[in-house]
């Protein structure tokens, strides 16, 4: 392509020169005829039908995403800013649903730089330096990697809270929010602050960064694509590992733990099909610019069907979230409560029962502590009934009376959700063993009398 810019300059000049024009080009006018050249060989005008139809096809999907994640956007943020409307704490203490809301913003940008495909409609053509070029080229560039970094995030997120058991704390959260978004703003400005805006030119069927900067392509866009799509497989492959393995070793304990474990295995569940469909609908692109890097450009309807695939992921990102909003917000409002998965509490009476068992004259104490816990269905809970049993086997029953009509609304927030819980066991054993010291009459007694004969 810059071999046919620079032969038509070299005729344009060949030509002046034959002319005999009193008024030469000078260097300026040679640089603006060069420079307008190279933007012309650059233009694809007019477009095919394949191109036409494909962008059409590419527009449309883009439309439906960007209504999708504005929609979706917009709701959020009123929650946001109004939840004391809805919930007890604020919204934004809720981990996975800002993660998400990150998300769906990265699909945002994506889906509206995919929008400008109307451009190219309107006009057949693909114009190189025009501001809608450089304007979609600058969405795509932030909304593509974007998406795939906060992907990456939700599952090292996701990661944390398995291994360690606990949400990151919130300044650390914030901090790594903040530092995506700073890191996905360097990664746009270093191809402009580097070539200019002529960076950006026609690729494929839209705006990007020019084939002659390949390097850039790589290293500012796609290898953080391939990054997000390989880091979320082994991280999610690692966690599946882990729960089965917590699972099997829980086997044992308690139920409660048991059912906080499958409530936490079904969340990974939810949230590993962010990551599934990312890779399945960015991958055919990412693959298509890698042939391209090769030398070996995929065709035009290639290029249609993947940026098409790429842009439907603001849409299907949505979908994702309406189906798993409810459970999302359950638990990790209930996480949050609890501060782990396994510290499981509940509304529930206890009872105490303590036993103690004197055995012969060899002082054995046993004390054996029992804490059951359990659902009561009857509405009458709220008493802490202890139990003692005495050395003669005597019960003694004591009751910590409570308002058994107490409400519960003030510490459980509305949208947490009670799970039933089945029943905890507990059970220590304490044995103390005592021995008294010997005891013998006869020393005592000739001891006596001993002392009787020295006074005497």
């Amino acid at each position: 392509m810059s071999f046919i810019a620079r032969e038509l300059v070299g005729a344009a000049w060949d030509s002046n020169n034959n002319s005999q024009d009193p008024h030469p080009i000078d260097d300026a006018q040679l640089q603006q005829i060069n420079s307008l050249t190279t933007r012309n060989a650059l233009n694809i005008d007019p477009l095919s039908s394949v191109a036409r139809n494909g962008l059409i096809a590419i527009s449309i999907l883009a439309v439906i995403s960007l209504l999708a994640t504005f929609g979706l956007l917009s709701f959020i943020t009123y929650r946001f800013i109004f939840w004391q409307k809805y919930y007890k704490r604020s919204l934004t203490t809720n981990q996975y649903i800002v993660l998400i809301y990150n998300l769906i913003l990265a699909d945002f940008l994506q889906a509206l730089g995919f929008v400008l495909c109307f451009c190219w409609v309107s006009q057949d053509a693909l114009k190189t330096g025009s501001a809608a070029c450089v304007l979609q080229a600058l969405l795509i560039q932030a909304g593509d990697p974007g998406s795939g970094l906060f992907v990456l995030t939700i599952a090292a997120h996701t990661f944390l809270l398995v291994t360690s058991g606990r949400l990151v704390p919130h300044k650390w959260f914030a901090a790594g929010v903040v530092g995506v978004w700073v890191f996905l703003a360097i990664l746009v400005i270093i191809p402009v602050a580097s070539h200019g805006t002529g960076v950006f030119t026609p690729s494929g069927v839209w705006c990007w960064i020019d084939s002659a900067y390949e390097d850039y392509r790589l290293y500012t866009h796609y290898i953080w694509i391939f990054m997000a799509e390989f880091g979320t497989v082994v991280l999610y492959a690692v966690m599946f590992f882990q729960l089965r393995r917590q699972m099997a070793a829980s086997s044992i304990l308690a139920g409660s733990q048991m059912e906080s474990l499958k409530r936490l295995r079904r969340v990974v569940s939810y949230m590993v099909i962010y990551p599934v469909a990312y890779v399945i609908l960015s991958l055919p692109l990412a693959a298509g610019r890698m042939m391209s890097a090769q030398g070996k450009t995929p065709s035009t309807a290639y290029f249609c069907v993947a940026g098409a695939m790429m842009t439907s992921s603001g849409f299907v990102d949505v979908l994702l979230y309406t189906l798993t909003r409810r459970n999302l917000i359950i638990y990790s409002e209930v996480s949050a409560h609890r501060g782990n998965y396994d510290n499981m509490g509940s509304q529930s009476n206890s009872k105490r029962k303590t036993s103690r068992l004197m055995l012969g004259t060899k002082g054995i104490s046993t004390m054996t502590t029992t804490i059951t816990s359990h659902i009561d269905n009857t509405g009458e809970g709220g008493g802490f009934r202890r139990t003692r049993v005495a050395p003669d086997h005597e019960t003694i029953y004591s009751t910590d009376s409570q308002d058994n009509n107490t409400s519960t609304d003030n510490i459980v927030q509305k949208d947490v959700e009670l799970a039933e819980l089945g029943k905890v066991y507990q059970k220590t054993t304490i044995e103390v063993t005592s021995e008294p010291a010997p005891y013998h009459p006869q020393k005592s007694r000739n001891s006596g009398h001993a002392e009787d004969g020295r006074s005497w």
